[in-house]
């Protein structure tokens, strides 16, 4: 009675749990939101453990139990490494359920996943009480590698790597937010001998960012018909977690509030200073264009220093736009001679364009931007951890798979920098205000 009591509350929890997953981007309050999912995921991490002592109570009690113990195969124990990603899986789920089950299969352990464990790197993470086994290094970075490859804005950042034992990183900084007299370094003066007998005595402003470390995590449930043809599940899996993961990151470094997660470029705002500077519209312009005006607009805000990663971030709907762009008879945009396998699309007076979702649509704020990559820091910390469990959909025949990575990121300047000369602000986030 006691553990069908379990296994219903199990299929209650693991649904409110879920449902709690699929509210997060409407959650009115991320931080309240975040908490509610954390505390369900403890309440049914608890089930789970009750159920499996329950089950392994069971066990102990029956003399004459019908449940065949786990055997190694005799087929697999030669050292070959796996074929791919859902073979692996596969192995785990086999060596994770009852004899018989999986048409036969569970039960099994495949001896590959002894020497997974013996010479994991450690990136990665299991669950002893539930006998969980890890995914091995090789299948686990595979994600972060594609997802750095399909990625077009978190791998221009300028990325920072943080070592165990941090939860975050302190980057100080100076305090400048204009070059004028007196603000440059936060307030250095210097003065020739004749200006003052006893010149003021000045030093640079300091300023730090504190940014620490929040964690990004993927779910995945396979099935026993998915898991039997793993090389599907294989490229399935490894392609949409690894685009989903960059989406999402791409997404935070342009619009992430700050809680939980990556402060945008766009959302980003100090003292009613939006760091992402609109440049005001050509007189007269038409809506819904963008025009060479508004380019060289852009260029003459962008806060900027030789070397720095820049680029033109576009919507689709404003690839037309570019073409016409000229100076005299000279076209500015040069579209890429070789398209095929380039992470851009040609170059706007010299900087790459980059076609990205982000991107507003044409003629509303945001749907080309200038961006300074180098002056946005992301934060990461070892890799990608992996975890896998039978119990969480037991009652549907899945398992349940689930990897977490550590990543955050803000800007490094606070706000726009007012110049020298002249009262238009300059900033590493530039684009143009609505035309409508």
């Amino acid at each position: 009675m006691k553990k069908k009591l379990l296994l219903e509350k199990l299929a209650a929890t693991t649904a409110e749990y879920q449902a709690l997953l699929n509210a997060t981007e409407a959650a009115a309050d991320p931080v309240a939101h975040l908490t509610s999912v954390d505390a369900k995921e403890a309440e049914l991490n608890q089930t789970k453990q009750e159920l499996a002592a329950v089950e392994a109570l069971e066990a102990k009690a029956k003399a004459n139990a019908t449940r065949e113990p786990a055997r190694v195969t005799s087929d697999n124990e030669a050292k070959r490494p796996f074929a791919n990603f859902g073979e692996q899986l596969a192995a785990i789920a086999y060596a994770q359920s009852p004899a018989g089950s999986f048409h036969g299969y569970g039960g099994q352990i495949d001896k590959r996943l002894f020497e997974t464990n013996l010479h994991a790197s450690g990136v990665n993470s299991t669950v002893p009480s539930e006998g969980g086994y890890l995914v091995s290094t090789d299948f686990s970075t595979v994600l972060l590698q594609k997802a750095a490859e399909i990625g077009q804005i978190a791998p221009l950042a300028f990325d920072v790597p943080i070592g165990e034992g941090s939860d975050g990183i302190e980057l100080p900084y100076i305090d400048e937010t204009s070059r004028a007299t007196g603000s440059r370094w936060g307030g250095v003066r210097v003065y020739r001998a004749s200006e003052a007998d006893a010149p003021t005595s000045t030093k640079p402003k300091f300023a730090r960012h504190d940014l620490k470390l929040e964690t990004l995590k993927g779910l995945a449930y396979v099935t026993d018909r998915q898991l039997r043809n793993a090389p599907a599940t294989s490229t399935i899996l490894e392609r949409a977690f690894a685009s989903e993961m960059a989406f999402v990151k791409d997404n935070e470094i342009w619009r992430g509030t700050g809680v939980g997660q990556c402060l945008g470029f766009a959302t980003q705002s100090y003292e009613g200073a939006s760091l992402l500077v609109p440049v005001t519209k050509k007189s007269a312009q038409a809506a819904a264009t963008f025009v060479i005006e508004n380019a060289t607009s852009m260029l003459s805000r962008l806060l900027a220093s030789p070397g720095d990663t820049i680029r033109w971030f576009i919507n689709r709907d404003t690839i037309g736009q570019l073409p016409l762009m000229t100076v005299g008879q000279m076209p500015v945009f040069l579209p890429n001679g070789n398209a095929s396998g380039s992470p851009y699309f040609g170059t706007l007076f010299g900087y790459p364009v980059v076609i990205v979702e982000q991107a507003e649509t044409l003629g509303t704020a945001g749907d080309v931007v200038l961006a300074n990559m180098s002056k946005y820091v992301t934060i990461s910390q070892g890799g990608l951890r992996s975890a896998q469990s039978m119990h969480v959909r037991f009652i549907y025949d899945e398992m349940t798979f689930k990897w977490s990575t550590d990543f955050n990121g803000h800007a490094m300047v606070r706000k726009p920098l007012t110049p020298f000369k002249g009262s238009a602000t300059q900033s590493p986030f530039v684009t143009v205000e609505t035309r409508s």
